[in-house]
């Protein structure tokens, strides 16, 4: 696994990661996340994980404050 801090929307993320992501594909997903409010804490106590899916690539993503833990499906 490797991580990187990634700057999306004026927010600092920890993005973790086993494949190669594009740049694209990690700032759909965090869109997706921001629009189901998966960074408020209330959230976070209740949901397992993310099923996202973008034009060419399905990922499973768990979030945890700030860090996004993604695997390509």
């Amino acid at each position: 696994m490797e991580s990187i801090p990634f700057l999306h929307e004026g927010r600092i993320f920890t993005i973790i990661y086993l494949e190669d992501l594009a740049f694209a594909e990690v700032r759909g997903i965090l869109d997706e996340l921001l629009a189901l409010d998966a960074f408020s804490a209330e959230i976070q106590r209740t949901q397992g994980y993310y099923a996202i899916n973008l034009e060419d690539a399905s990922f499973n993503v768990w979030v945890h404050q700030l860090d996004v833990i993604i695997k390509r499906e």
